[in-house]
């Protein structure tokens, strides 16, 4: 054997006592990656929704979006609604709201997207103040203060709200001289549609909201609902998630009945209230003030006589008194807008005589209105 062959089977042998698994080349299986887990963040309407309130609604009614204050039926005692252009006689805030209290003498109402306050001097409205610590919201408006005069409602838009209007509810801090910071009022009052004008009349414990959720283009359903006195929410009750929902989205007024005694005491008050109102539109010549407990409104709930006389020349001067108002109005506009040197000193004199007459008829209507107070406040 020469010594190629030899060298050529030391080479076969020496492969053949190898291990096995050195001859092959170690291959690694990439490791799996783990699917990252994402918790999704439940919705506003699933957060507040153990805490929806319980609460018994009467009835509700769709009508026009622009008459919808028509059907808010309250007590002097409450105060009144009106809307802005109405009760201020302009076009320039069709969709906001005046809340004046019980006495007359003062209002809460929406310009801009705020909310102001404004007392009554006499028989004029003294300039506007912003209520300040509310809150940063856009479009607040729909304001209504209890009777305590410090729990305010209104509505508002927020990141903090489902969605569109929400209402809000706020109390006045008498040791800050601010509002406290707003709070959403939750489920079933709110909704990702537009939920407003939260009103109670406390008297006959009967409140009112509306919402456009459901409803057509144009159209608003207005809920009438008994007020609880102390906040009671379904997060104990023995009712399952759908059924909570359900009564949270307002989807069956019937289901918050109960056993339909307290819907039905409700209903006879609603009605007793829709009469009483309905006698008042027909007699009401006035509204005149007496105390915090007595408001007349016809020449008949004169207890002195003479009042009634008396009451006849008040209005009078009251017609005579917005009849100069508006000239002066109008002649401050005019001079404000004519260039005219001739003309301006023209007009300055008549502005002049005219606030004159303006605060004369001022006067004397503060003055009459004491005396008929007075006089009828002995014979009560």
């Amino acid at each position: 054997m020469n010594m190629n062959c030899k060298i050529l089977i030391s080479l076969v042998a020496l492969l053949m006592a190898l291990p096995i698994n050195a001859q092959k080349r170690k291959t690694v299986s990439p490791k799996k990656k783990t699917a990252a887990v994402v918790m999704e963040k439940p919705s506003k309407f699933e957060e507040m929704l153990n805490n929806t309130q319980q609460i018994v609604f009467i009835d509700s009614v769709v009508v026009d979006k622009h008459e919808f204050l028509k059907y808010y039926l309250l007590t002097p005692e409450t105060g009144t609604v009106a809307t802005y252009n109405k009760f201020f006689n302009s076009a320039e805030q069709p969709y906001s709201t005046v809340y004046v209290n019980e006495l007359g003498n003062k209002c809460w109402y929406s310009k801009n997207g705020r909310i102001y306050t404004s007392d009554k001097i006499g028989t004029r409205w003294d300039s506007p103040v912003e209520l300040e610590g509310l809150g940063n919201y856009q479009r607040m408006n729909y304001p209504f203060m209890l009777t305590d005069g410090t729990t305010l409602y209104f509505a508002a838009i927020s990141d903090e709200g489902l969605g569109g209007l929400d209402i809000y509810v706020s109390r006045y801090d008498s040791e800050s001289g601010k509002y406290l910071l707003a709070e959403n009022i939750g489920l079933p009052f709110n909704s990702e549609s537009n939920d407003y004008m939260y009103v109670v009349d406390e008297l006959n414990n009967i409140g009112y909201f509306a919402t456009d959720r459901r409803q057509a283009e144009g159209m608003v359903c207005i809920y009438t609902f008994i007020p609880n006195q102390r906040r009671i929410s379904y997060a104990d009750s023995e009712l399952d998630k759908s059924a909570i929902v359900s009564r949270a989205r307002l989807e069956r007024i019937a289901d918050t009945w109960g056993d339909r005694a307290a819907r039905n005491e409700a209903l006879e008050r609603l009605e007793l209230l829709k009469s009483m109102m309905s006698k008042q539109s027909k007699k009401q010549d006035f509204c005149f003030v007496i105390n915090d407990d007595t408001t007349y409104h016809s020449f008949s709930d004169f207890k002195d006589s003479s009042n009634r006389q008396q009451m006849s020349t008040l209005l009078k001067l009251r017609q005579q008194f917005q009849n100069v108002t508006d000239e002066l109005d109008k002649a401050r506009q005019k001079y404000a807008s004519n260039a005219n040197r001739r003309d301006r000193e023209r007009m300055k004199t008549e502005i002049q005589v005219l606030e004159q007459d303006y605060y004369q008829l001022e006067s004397d209507i503060h003055q009459l209105e004491k005396l008929i107070r007075t006089k009828e406040i002995q014979v009560l």
